[in-house]
Formats: C-alpha cells, sequence, structure tokens
C-alpha cells in the first residue's frame, strides 16, 4: 500500500512544473558561496595558528632570556606594567593589523573576484 502511495506521490510531482524558477547561474553562485566561507574559514585557522605559534616562540624566548639575565627581564616587565595602557594599544594594533592582511584583506579580494 505505501509502495502504490509512494509512486502516485513521484508521478504527480514529475507531471506538474514547479511553483519557482531557478537563475540559470544558481550553481555557480552555490559553488561561490561555498568558496568564500570555505576561505573563510581557512583563513581564520591560518591566522589562530600563526598567532599562536607567535606567542609560543615569544614565551620561549622571554622563559630562556630569563634563566640567562633575571634583571633584564624584571626591568622589561616594570617598563610594561608601568606603561599598560600603551602596551595593550600596540598590541591590538599590530594583531588588527595582522587580522586585517591574513584574513580581511584575502575575504575581500576573494569575494570581488567571485562577482566578476
Amino acid at each position: 500500500m505505501r509502495i502504490k502511495e509512494l509512486d502516485h506521490l513521484i508521478e504527480e510531482s514529475f507531471g506538474s512544473e514547479p511553483d519557482f524558477l531557478i537563475p540559470d547561474d544558481f550553481a555557480k553562485k552555490i559553488m561561490n558561496e561555498l568558496v568564500r566561507r570555505t576561505q573563510w574559514k581557512a583563513d581564520l585557522v591560518e591566522y589562530f595558528n600563526i598567532t599562536s605559534f607567535l606567542i609560543f616562540l615569544l614565551t620561549i624566548v622571554a622563559v630562556t632570556y630569563y634563566f640567562a639575565n633575571k634583571d633584564t627581564v624584571i626591568q622589561v616587565i616594570t617598563l610594561i606594567s608601568r606603561n599598560l595602557l600603551q602596551t595593550i594599544f600596540i598590541f591590538l594594533l599590530v594583531n588588527f593589523i595582522f587580522f586585517a592582511d591574513r584574513v580581511l584583506l584575502r575575504f575581500l579580494f576573494n569575494r570581488w573576484r567571485i562577482k566578476e
């Protein structure tokens, strides 16, 4: 009984025209959106990986230098703590520039290239 109902539904579906029209470039638009989203995710992952690696290297250098010369590291930490607002501003500015270079510019140029 279910098979007859399914056959009837399939015959009825193929016998009538759909109520909507798909544009001619529908598949191209879907593929462009898929490529754009995949590229966005890949760029974000690359940005976070590079940032994590740079922080890791900076930590290793700081720890190594701390064991070699503690007084200089303490002076640097004191300098940073006295100028905390300026240090945070410089860090955020450099981080934004790096983010814009690695992620935002690629996203925008990829979007413009796909539209053409």
